[in-house]
């Protein structure tokens, strides 16, 4: 216990965790208006509001993932944090006069793209400086920083309707610039330099090797995108489904959604205790059983106390796959940090995308009960994409040194 305060209150350690709450607080005041916002602000149709949510994922996820590349070969991590976290007070600032259509469409494209790399280098430079500075602490470190966001999450969006029902979209948008400004403080006169240093033969190969070659990682990925495609259309679905097919009052969803948020920030500290002792891969594959077993038994259940006991198990389903879930891909890939962080940030925002699309159509054809059932199958491929991803890395010699961690 001992170690684990000292390094919480090492400077430069909560230097990290600061970042993640202030950046996470500026991103939950944000994105969960943007929906409302392009309607009600920019005056969109349904429709276009769908292409908009869509383009300015799709081009987060390209220029995030050039960035990450370029960033594992010498430019400055400290750098792009800064320039990511200012670009989101830029869009702030712009959204705060633009209420035309296509003119935020432009900024979220060529502006607000930007900002998707902010996290993905945060934790990455994080992780870096971990395994550097507090050895078999590393892990239980990232756990901390995604528990950090995680409480943004919790904080922010509850507050960001409240400043919207009191001052409107800009008062909302100009308390996101301001928490982004507190974390660019933060970055600029206190987070260590991130020195790139020189590369070994080994190291040079691997970040010239592509993600897709590196046994178990493609397989990996999947089983992310997979798990977390499940676990947004279970956040997406969850309120039409308790107010149309229960009949209940909306408050129970924020309830269920609320309860389940706070089992998964002690999760998170407690996955990355356990991956001291645990392979994280490993308890990564219980995740999957976990978010199978609730979608199981969620999809049976015939009662409310019953859906508020199986939050436990959405809690640690997604608890371990949210702190745990980007370890295991920066162990397969540790010397493409920035690159494995990115993939794992992005698999989760095509799988965002991807779950909304997919609530809509089932939801069509059928009913939101039968969104469950598509929850059950992603869980259950994620599961198998795990099992075979591990057997893939083990097959391979060369990964034979990192599976202990993996």
């Amino acid at each position: 216990m001992k170690n684990y305060v000292s390094f919480l209150t090492n400077k430069a350690s909560l230097c990290y965790l600061l970042v993640c709450l202030f950046a996470g607080l500026g991103g939950g005041f944000f994105y969960p208006l943007l929906g409302i916002f392009v309607v009600d602000g920019l005056h969109a149709t349904p429709l276009q509001m769908g292409v908009f949510l869509a383009i300015s994922i799709c081009s987060g996820v390209v220029v995030s993932q050039r960035i990450a590349k370029l960033s594992d070969v010498g430019w400055d991590r400290r750098q792009i944090i800064l320039l990511s976290q200012s670009a989101f007070i830029v869009v702030m600032s712009l959204f705060m006069v633009i209420r035309d259509y296509y003119l935020a469409l432009v900024v979220m494209i060529f502006i607000s793209s930007i900002t998707a790399s902010s996290m993905p280098q945060t934790f990455a430079i994080g992780r870096e400086y971990a395994d550097k500075n507090l050895g078999d602490n590393s892990t239980l470190f990232v756990s901390l920083m995604r528990a950090m966001m995680s409480l943004s999450w919790v904080i922010g969006p509850p507050l960001a309707f409240i400043l919207y029902d009191a001052f409107g979209f800009n008062g909302a948008f100009l308390f996101a610039a301001t928490t982004m400004a507190i974390s660019i403080c933060i970055v600029w006169n206190m987070f260590p330099a991130a020195k790139i240093k020189q590369a070994s033969v080994e190291g040079v190969a691997e970040i010239r090797q592509s993600w897709r070659k590196i046994p178990g990682a493609p397989l990996y990925l999947g089983a992310v995108f997979m798990l977390f495609f499940a676990n947004n259309m279970y956040v997406m679905s969850l309120p039409l489904y308790v107010t149309k097919e229960l009949e209940l009052a909306g408050s129970v969803a924020g309830q269920l959604l609320g309860l389940a948020a706070f089992v998964e920030i002690p999760v998170m500290v407690l996955a990355g205790l356990w991956a001291a002792k645990v392979a994280p891969q490993r308890l990564m594959v219980l995740s999957a059983a976990s978010a199978c077993l609730f979608y199981t038994l969620l999809f049976n259940a015939d009662s409310l106390w019953q859906m508020y006991a199986l939050q436990i198990l959405n809690g640690m389903a997604v608890g371990i796959s949210a702190s745990l879930g980007m370890v295991v891909i920066q162990n397969k890939m540790p010397n493409q940090m920035g690159v494995a962080t990115t993939l794992f940030n992005n698999a989760i925002m095509i799988a965002s995308l991807a779950s909304s699309v997919t609530v809509g159509v089932v939801a069509e054809l059928y009913n939101y009960h039968m969104v469950i059932l598509a929850m059950l199958m992603a869980g259950t491929g994620a599961f198998f994409l795990l099992l075979l991803s591990a057997r893939e890395t083990r097959s391979t010699p060369c990964s034979a040194n990192l599976m202990a961690d993996a």
